[in-house]
């Protein structure tokens, strides 16, 4: 069942939700970016980084699915893209690769940052992100 934020259809509530907190965030968001090889993430997402070793900000494709654990994203695409990702044309389009499910505590990434990297999730960027979460809910119509 497709859901409205901001005048825009989304495909499913979830999605819209994501797109809703997002803002709240304070994160920059397109929908459907790119395909990259078979798989084409639902957003493409780019947030501040204040480290001295980063250029500022990091970005983000994401598959965002209706799942309530991120082990079950295991094998999916996205979290197949770690530390960079180019399409076939070899032009940088992201940090990585992100799974988002039913909520922040179902998020996951692996990118750079700063002289390391690692993995990372929505809490790791967003401190407030359960009352955001909240919020984003009743953006949603």
């Amino acid at each position: 069942m497709s859901s409205q934020y901001k005048g825009l259809e989304f495909k499913t509530r979830l999605e819209a939700k994501w797109a809703a907190f997002f803002d709240l965030a304070g994160w920059s968001w397109w929908v459907n970016p790119i395909a990259i090889d078979d798989w084409r993430p639902d957003f493409k997402v780019a947030f501040k980084c204040d480290h001295s070793e980063c250029n500022g900000q990091h970005s983000l494709l994401i598959a965002i699915l209706p799942m309530s654990d991120i082990k079950k994203f295991n094998g999916h695409p996205c979290l197949s893209y770690v530390y960079d990702i180019t399409d076939e044309n070899g032009q940088w389009q992201a940090d990585g690769g992100a799974a988002f499910g039913n909520n922040p505590s179902v998020s996951q990434w692996e990118i750079l940052h700063g002289s390391g990297g690692g993995t990372e999730d929505v809490y790791f960027r967003v401190g407030n992100a359960d009352e955001l979460w909240i919020q984003a809910e009743a953006l949603v119509k």
